[in-house]
């Protein structure tokens, strides 16, 4: 059953995800392929066409989650006390970095 959050479909899109990261470290996006990326993940195309239109809806899609994790990094700063969100953003780049 291929409901819209079930944990394989997550799975899923986790892997397409992380390993569209990983390409865009050392190629553009336009040189980016649906082959390369179900070829990295192991995952059939029709998986990909499931979660995503093309490359582009990737991106954005991608784009969204990073931007939304990263600001719920601050839904709870305490303004009074500027350590805890520097702490929080750097601990977060360093459990999602990605260098070459």
């Amino acid at each position: 059953m291929n409901v819209k959050n079930n944990k394989r479909r997550r799975e899923s899109q986790d892997k397409i995800e992380k390993a569209f990261i990983e390409l865009l470290q050392i190629r553009e996006i336009k040189d980016i392929s649906v082959s390369d990326l179900v070829k990295i993940t192991g995952l059939n195309r029709s998986t990909f066409y499931a979660n995503y239109i093309d490359i582009f809806d990737l991106a954005d899609k991608t784009r969204e989650k990073l931007e939304g994790e990263f600001s719920n990094l601050f839904a709870d700063y305490d303004y009074f006390n500027e350590h805890t969100g520097a702490l929080k953003m750097f601990r977060h780049i360093k459990e999602n970095q990605i260098f070459y």
